[in-house]
């Protein structure tokens, strides 16, 4: 006997490009959200200031802790190699340098880690304060 239902042999299709979508915007807002991580995981307490630069593109930061420590992108770092490590990790004269100090840092220290960071190429150095 014949039945008089016939299968469709087609295969079925599943569209994977949403699911790729997806997985790319996840990849990417993870991507953004870590690199905001790297300039708080020092815990400074930022200097006010009455004025807030605004910087698009932070290459470096360099941070200072209550101790007068200087921490390079979140790992610690002799103020001795610091010109020297800023200058292999800058991309040339378009790296700018995001200073993380915190209030209670002596100014000359603070001054340091400035000279060292200009005597590397770097011209483009900022100071974050707490802001308004």
């Amino acid at each position: 006997m014949r039945s008089r239902f016939t299968r469709n042999q087609d295969a079925v299709n599943v569209d994977l490009t949403p699911m790729i979508d997806m997985v790319f915007i996840l990849l990417i807002f993870f991507l953004v959200t870590a690199s905001f991580n790297k300039m708080n995981a020092i815990d400074i307490q930022r200097p006010d200031g009455s004025t807030n630069d605004s910087q698009d593109a932070v290459a470096l930061v360099i941070s200072i802790d209550p101790q007068n420590g200087v921490w390079l992108e979140g790992e610690p770092i002799d103020i001795r190699k610091l010109r020297s490590r800023v200058k292999s990790l800058s991309g040339g004269e378009h790296t700018s340098v995001m200073l993380n100090a915190d209030r209670s840092v002596n100014t000359g220290r603070l001054i340091e880690v400035l000279d060292q960071v200009r005597l590397a190429g770097v011209n483009n150095v900022a100071v974050a304060t707490a802001g308004q």
